[in-house]
């Protein structure tokens, strides 16, 4: 049975079921249901109970500490590592190399909270928040060591410092980029801001092999008028592509 029939006889079956009975059936499947989807399930309750809630005082807490901690990367306190390795082609004078990119232990955790957090914002309706901390990750000046390829070299000698492009980065930050791009987008279009057009413009760019038809699957928020957005985004989005 494929999404589309399932969910069409779901709905016709429940029809003919009590609250009470609907109640303990939910109860059932949440035994079923991964933890990692329990915050969202009970924000989409109280969401459609129209009900208000808010961040408490542990996110907001670690939002600010993340703010804090994207200052220290800024100022080159917690960077990026990278080693060269030959790839096994050759020069005229000598072989080639590349180098390999990984964040530091203090940054790679950077990054997966910031992760983690733009995903519960996202939940609470903190768009702005959101948007906040992705731009964080793509628009920060990320500062880089040259060290030893750690399989032969254990010194943690420091070679060389420099400031390294994020497109020589982004694959390499131990988060799935492209998912946090689809919550920054999202959150784009539930701000509906003026320059919401430009900004995912922006964001396609970096994480460039994402569907924007994916962000339906975001939140718990409907969009509406989905249509009429797409539409306008694909002329802006045309407009563009024809100025370069």
């Amino acid at each position: 049975m494929n999404e589309e029939n399932f969910k069409k006889e779901l709905s016709k079956e429940l029809d003919n079921l009590s609250t009470v009975k609907i109640k303990n059936l939910i109860n059932k499947l949440v035994d079923k249901l991964p933890t990692n989807y329990y915050e969202y399930l009970i924000c989409k309750i109280k969401y459609l109970k129209g009900e208000k809630y808010n961040i408490d005082d542990n996110l907001l807490k670690e939002y600010n500490r993340i703010l804090n901690d994207f200052k220290k990367v800024e100022d080159g306190e917690i960077c990026f590592k990278s080693y060269s390795y030959e790839t096994g082609t050759y020069s005229y004078y000598d072989s080639d190399v590349d180098y390999e990119y990984y964040p530091s232990r203090a940054l790679e955790e950077i990054l997966i909270d910031t992760y983690e957090l733009i995903k519960k914002l996202v939940l609470y309706r903190e768009y702005g928040k959101a948007i906040t901390l992705f731009e964080l990750i793509i628009n920060t000046n990320y500062t880089c060591e040259e060290v030893g390829n750690p399989e032969y070299d254990d010194s943690n000698e420091v070679y060389d410092t420099y400031e390294v492009s994020f497109a020589l980065i982004k694959n390499n930050l131990g988060i799935d980029l492209n998912e946090t791009c689809l919550y920054a987008i999202y959150s784009q279009i539930m701000n509906n801001k003026s320059d919401k057009f430009e900004k995912i413009w922006n964001y396609i760019k970096i994480c460039r092999s994402i569907d924007i038809n994916e962000v339906l699957n975001i939140g718990i928020e409907e969009i509406e008028n989905f249509d009429k957005f797409y539409s306008e985004w694909t002329k802006f989005e045309e407009e563009k592509k024809n100025k370069k």
